[in-house]
């Protein structure tokens, strides 16, 4: 019986699953430095928790070390590298940077963060059990303490944790959001993340790791959205953002032709639809200027348009000038379908509205719906009929609004209303480079209370957003140029966005691009 027992003791071990090994390296975040007792209340100590007896981590991180070797208290001079290295790890995360983001660190950043991190990177690949490694990113905190600068870290340190894992095939794991929208999970430093931050940092962690065991082979962002620009396979800016009752998400967006002649030659609005943030469609074109029988002979000038869901039927609104000369001919137009993405008939337009461009339609709870438009500055609304084509009222101006440029988008939470857009900004070298902000009020029409910026200056010089929740989620949509570097060229993004307590809206960081390959 005795040697029965041992047989059967020694071949349950045999086929149980191998672990997975995974080391953390880092600094205090890592360590544990805000929570109660570090050693099980880390985040990867929660992550350990979270994932089970199938994976082994350990933990090598180091308060206060910096990835820089000129840095003033540099990971790589510790005795815990020796230890990571030595932890045959089959996937290690690199959770460095938050500390070279202190002025006498960040002297160094451009010229040799980069050059660092892939060293340290390929020193770990070099092993014999070839880990992925896997960058993580600093992550939000509510105020600068220790004189570690939010502006630094992501402005030098991720482009340089993203330059470092281009060059090596690295994943990076972006962390940076995860606590924007739970600031009360902070300790009192207001950096580190609590036991409770802790908790949502480490689910992060094992939701990737179980959503990728392999490297992906194409690239999904680690937050669940397909890379910035998500659609690459033409020009396209202005995205309109809309959820219909299919349960999908629907960008409507104008098109830049290639090559540009200014903005001049827009044309061929595309409409694009995902169900998860991660993959999506292009069905395709809906309507051109050649199908608008009351529009300009040259055609071109088809800018940011908008839609709109009811009754069955769905209403795309564009702008466009019924005469050779745009100034004072701009008309929003109105093509309907049955359907949310083809078939659209262009019909008339909407008399009375002022001649400005950039549409915008928002129906209320109570199924009132009120159209916006601007530009040049000034930005008009009103109520509609229930028809969606003809005004139930005259357009007034949105009082209260501040540097107001054009492309209004106004949306709902909470019982609030916001109106953002973007502004006239002009950088130092007097260049203009548009920023995203918002007002709110209490009335769909006004007047409004302006609140500032939540989205900085994008590559391109203009911008244009909005914002809509999908599956319980904020985003915000909007373009940049990062494809062609022209802005005139552009291509759609999107993040996440939060809000804080009193409805105001966080800043919304911008994710970096991907150094994965594309199918």
């Amino acid at each position: 019986m005795k040697k029965l027992i041992t047989f059967a003791l020694v071949f349950a071990s045999l086929a149980l699953p191998a672990q997975v090994r995974v080391t953390f390296v880092g600094a205090s975040i890592t360590e544990g430095a805000g929570t109660a007792r570090p050693a099980t209340e880390s985040y990867p100590a929660q992550a350990q928790a979270l994932l089970g007896d199938a994976w082994h981590i350990e933990n090598y991180g180091v308060s206060a070390c910096t990835m820089l070797r000129h840095g003033d208290f540099p990971y790589w001079t510790k005795g815990r590298l020796g230890e990571a290295l030595a932890s045959r790890p089959d996937i290690v995360f690199i959770d460095l940077g938050g500390n070279d983001s202190k002025p006498q660190n960040a002297v160094f950043i451009g010229q040799e963060f980069a050059d660092d991190a892939e060293s340290l990177i390929r020193i770990f690949q070099s092993l014999p059990t070839h880990p992925r490694v896997i960058l993580v990113t600093p992550t939000w905190f509510s105020r600068g303490s220790y004189g570690i600068s939010d502006k630094v870290s992501q402005e030098q340190v991720c482009p340089a944790l993203y330059e470092a894992a281009k060059r090596t095939g690295a994943e990076v794991l972006d962390l940076y959001p995860v606590l924007q929208d739970t600031p009360q999970t902070l300790a009192g430093d207001g950096i580190h993340p609590d036991t409770a931050g802790a908790r949502l940092l480490a689910e992060k962690v094992a939701w990737y790791l179980k959503a990728y065991p392999q490297k992906p082979a194409e690239f999904m962002t680690i937050d669940g959205m397909a890379d910035n620009p998500f659609i690459t396979h033409l020009y396209t800016a202005d995205p309109s953002a809309h959820v219909w009752a299919d349960g999908r998400l629907y960008v409507y967006a104008s098109h830049d032709i290639d090559p540009p002649r200014g903005c001049d030659l827009m044309d061929q609005y595309h409409v694009f639809s995902t169900d998860d943030m991660v993959h999506w469609t292009d069905h395709g074109e809906i309507v051109r200027a050649s199908d608008v029988p009351w529009g300009r002979k040259e055609g071109g000038f088809m800018w940011a348009p908008d839609a709109a869901y009811r009754n069955g039927k769905y209403f795309f609104y564009f702008p466009h000038p019924s005469g050779t000369h745009t100034g004072s001919t701009w008309k929003i137009g109105v093509a309907t379908s049955d359907k949310p993405a083809s078939d659209f008939k262009v019909g008339g337009y909407i008399k009375g509205m002022t001649s400005y461009y950039d549409p915008c339609v928002f129906v209320d709870d109570d199924g009132t719906a009120y159209i916006y438009n601007g530009g040049g500055g000034a930005c008009y609304g009103a109520r509609l009929k229930k028809n969606m084509t003809q005004l139930a009222g005259r357009m007034v101006p949105m009082e209260g609004l501040v540097d107001f440029h054009e492309g209004p988008w106004v949306h709902k939470y909470n019982g609030w209303y916001y109106l953002s857009y973007p502004d006239n900004h002009i950088d130092a070298d007097g260049k203009q480079y548009n920023r995203m902000h918002y007002a709110m009020s209490d009335s769909p029409l006004g007047p409004w209370e302006y609140k500032g910026i939540f989205l900085d200056a994008t590559d391109c010089d203009t911008s244009h957003g909005s914002i809509v929740e999908f599956k319980g989620q904020w985003y915000l949509f909007y373009h940049g140029c990062q494809l062609s570097q022209m802005g005139n060229l552009r291509s759609i993004c999107v993040d996440r966005l939060y809000y804080n307590e009193d409805g105001t809206i966080r800043k919304v960081h911008q994710r970096h691009h991907s150094y994965l390959p594309r199918k």
